[in-house]
């Protein structure tokens, strides 16, 4: 029975499916997370594509399968931008998966600690703009993604591109701010800015070198302008939050006269 196979065995199941089903080349494992394990693909142009599935451990888990399945839905009928596209979908011994395009892009986590990239002021906050505008656009559609962290953000050509949406969900307007215990799971736009304001730090700290052993608060490392400041606190509900990701980007401390590039 499936439930007995280890991951992987069920590797093996995946290749043969591969092989014998698609048009596709196996190339390698690229990730494996609490939920999924993710294979890279090529074509016979070279072209590239990721195979997602779930992990055969949480085959019985309805909660589980009904989030891999609302990932699915998510990528199949809303046309979100700047996302990958599902190319198609099924399942393998009962174990639900889906492929899509693969966007040979770095992800910000692999430019900061792989690269050693570092973002000034100016570029954070620029690159900051450009992830607001793409995020408007998903929760004009009713998506909040609730998990924006440096790998599942990728730049491709100066361009932003967003990854993983296993945790992402159907936003609801209507939640009271002073009702959300944790930000991250919120399911409004609270999340999704909240994640923006650690992914600002992580892009602002890239250029911060310590100056002492002791420990401090990111406001006083950092030593940012007063309005750069009071606008990460916004966004971390330090101080009160935006009213929506549109307001978000009306008021973020930018130049609108630079033209530097986000990368």
């Amino acid at each position: 029975m499936l439930q007995y196979f280890s991951e992987k065995k069920y590797d093996q199941l995946v290749k043969d499916y591969i092989a014998t089903e698609t048009p596709y080349l196996f190339i390698e494992e690229i990730g494996v997370g609490a939920y999924g394990v993710a294979y890279l693909l090529e074509d016979s142009t070279t072209h590239k594509y990721v195979l997602k599935r779930m992990k055969t451990k949480h085959r019985h888990k309805k909660s589980i399968r009904q989030k891999f399945e609302q990932e699915i839905k998510i990528l199949k009928e809303f046309g979100l931008p700047n996302v990958p596209a599902l190319i198609t979908y099924g399942e393998i011994e009962d174990i639900p998966f889906y492929i899509m395009d693969y966007i040979e892009g770095k992800t910000f986590e692999q430019a900061i600690f792989q690269d050693g990239q570092s973002f000034s002021l100016e570029q954070s906050l620029q690159i900051t703009k450009e992830l607001l505008k793409i995020i408007i656009e998903f929760h004009n559609k009713g998506i909040v993604h609730r998990d924006l962290r440096i790998p599942n953000i990728l730049i491709k050509n100066h361009t932003l591109n967003i990854i993983d949406f296993g945790l992402a969900a159907f936003l609801k307007k209507e939640m009271k701010f002073d009702a959300i215990n944790n930000p991250k799971r919120a399911e409004n736009h609270i999340s999704d800015l909240y994640f923006i304001g650690h992914f600002l730090l992580f892009l602002l700290y890239s250029t911060y070198t310590p100056t002492t052993k002791k420990e401090r608060s990111w406001q006083e490392e950092l030593q940012l302008p007063a309005e750069v400041t009071d606008y990460l606190e916004r966004l971390l509900l330090i101080r009160p939050p935006f009213s929506s990701a549109e307001n978000a980007l009306e008021k973020i401390p930018i130049d609108s006269h630079n033209k530097n590039t986000i990368m």
